[in-house]
């Protein structure tokens, strides 16, 4: 069986947009509060939204979305 060589590309918007979807989902919180309660180590359980911490690592440091936070 040959490898999984796909890649998948996501804009800075459609990161930003998972992110608010599914910590609004999850959390009951946006994408921005989601970044400013894990920044701030009052995120009580980050392993269920480790993905999207990951996904969020992607973005540039300077990204508006932890600048806000």
């Amino acid at each position: 069986m040959a490898p999984n060589t796909s890649t998948l590309e996501l804009s800075r918007a459609e990161i930003a947009g998972l992110l608010d979807r599914e910590a609004l989902r999850r959390l009951g919180v946006p994408g921005e509060e989601l970044i400013k309660l894990y920044n701030s180590g009052a995120l009580k359980d980050c392993g269920l939204v480790s993905d999207l911490l990951a996904l969020a690592s992607l973005l540039k440091k300077d990204d508006p979305l932890f600048v806000a936070a």
